[in-house]
């Protein structure tokens, strides 16, 4: 891992300070001043306890481990210790929690946490971690990355393409293979035959990279034609015009290897997160923002916050569930 200079960082301001209140809350020596403080911080505005509550249920998911820690550390609370401190119960519990249960139900954030019903009852879907190949119909192979879901789509029962819900494909057209299409958001993606093409789906965000061959997109009446090599994207605002395209990096997965080239660290540890069980969350902005040249290969994630670490001489804090603090 190389690092440079720095740039931006990944989590909002928002919830960042809502890290450092779980954090403080979470720590057993929260004061009752705390406590006041910390309502009249999620009292501001429903950001404010959208945050919070947003960064609870990862603490929430740590689940039976959690809960088992909880305990232990209850169990050795004492009751009349001056300044008179809070539980974590009290805490987490405390005037945020009826409305922050209800937002973490209706709003799973940013796939840090389970997928959403859409994603659970897809057609074709990877677990974290996951990579496969599925032959969806003769001459259509989809490879499909981790966290990726799918629907087919079918029009008088035969296969006429497929709807990426969220993740990343990369697809295969023989040179015999009929016509199919991708949509994805708000366009449509349609390879050609004896083409292949890589989609990626985050976010609300769709980045289409024509490996081989020629490859159309349709995006709110605009039309594009990739040719090898070129890549467009999508999402909230216009379909960008072709483009060179990093071919090393968008096939990178493919060989289990994600590859980073002077990107911010909050983006690297972004991505690894969408391959790696648990959580690793940077608390620092001066951290989230240092620049990375870094390949790494899928097998060695377990072992990101010690180059981490050693790279950036990163304080690694190690919770239950997988959850790693970088600060």
């Amino acid at each position: 891992m190389e690092p440079t200079t720095a740039s931006m960082s990944h989590d909002s301001p928002l919830h960042r300070e809502a890290r450092d209140w779980l954090l403080l809350l979470t720590s057993g020596r929260a004061t009752l001043a705390d406590a006041q403080g910390f309502r009249r911080w999620c009292a501001q505005s429903v950001a404010h306890a959208r945050a919070f509550a947003e960064t609870r249920l990862m603490w929430e998911r740590l689940g039976s481990a959690a809960a088992s820690l909880a305990q232990r550390e209850r169990a050795t609370e004492t009751s009349a210790v001056a300044p008179r401190r809070m539980s974590r119960r009290a805490f987490l519990g405390g005037a945020v929690a009826a409305s922050a249960a209800a937002l973490l139900l209706t709003q799973p954030p940013l796939r840090l946490w389970p997928p959403g019903l859409s994603d659970l009852s897809a057609d074709f879907r990877t677990a974290t971690g996951e990579q496969r190949t599925v032959q969806l119909a003769p001459g259509v192979t989809v490879e499909m990355n981790t966290q990726t879901a799918f629907n087919l789509r079918k029009v008088d029962g035969r296969l006429v393409g497929m709807e990426l819900l969220d993740g990343e494909v990369q697809l295969r057209m023989s040179d015999g293979a009929g016509d199919f299409t991708v949509w994805a958001e708000k366009g449509r993606v349609q390879p050609m035959p004896g083409s292949q093409c890589n989609v990626r789906c985050l976010g609300g965000d769709v980045e289409v990279t024509a490996l081989d061959g020629s490859v159309q997109l349709d995006y709110r009446g605009h039309r594009e034609a990739l040719g090898a090599a070129q890549q467009a994207s999508y999402g909230a605002h216009d379909m960008t015009p072709p483009a060179a395209a990093d071919l090393d990096r968008a096939m990178a997965w493919r060989r289990r290897v994600l590859v980073f080239d002077d990107q911010p660290l909050s983006d690297v540890v972004a991505e690894i997160n969408r391959y790696r069980p648990g959580r690793l969350v940077l608390t620092s902005d001066t951290l989230a923002s240092r620049k990375v040249r870094a390949r790494f290969s899928l097998n060695q994630l377990s072992d990101v916050a010690t180059l981490i670490h050693e790279a950036f001489g990163a304080r690694v804090t190690e919770l239950p569930g997988g959850i790693l603090l970088l600060s």
